[in-house]
């Protein structure tokens, strides 16, 4: 999720359904016993499509599909450490979020 989140950031989270633009907490679809942080980029009636914020570098939607809803149990609402980043997450970079869409699947 780099550069929205870097290692050792700290994050408050509400357990509110997905919105598109949000950055959410999602059981792992490949493995439950994990958790993942992505940003949904589009949620409708089919699932939640989730991308990282890093499309380069992003295990994401492009290698494992849609999600059920259901399984979004989270909502990131904040940053609280380091105390010189704490504050609202910044809206996806734009020019990311449409290079995210553009390179659709990709193989593993």
């Amino acid at each position: 999720m780099t550069p929205t989140l870097i290692p050792g950031d700290r994050l408050v989270a509400a357990r509110l359904g997905p919105r598109a633009g949000d950055v959410v907490l999602v059981r792992d679809p490949r493995d439950p016993s994990r958790e993942l942080i992505k940003r949904a980029v589009c949620v409708d009636h089919s699932g939640v499509v989730l991308r990282g914020d890093n499309p380069t570098a992003s295990t994401d939607a492009r290698t494992f599909g849609s999600v059920p809803a259901a399984t979004v149990s989270w909502r990131v609402v904040l940053r609280y450490w380091p105390i010189h980043r704490a504050g609202r997450l910044p809206p996806p970079v734009a020019q990311s979020l449409e290079s995210a869409w553009q390179q659709g699947p990709r193989s593993a």
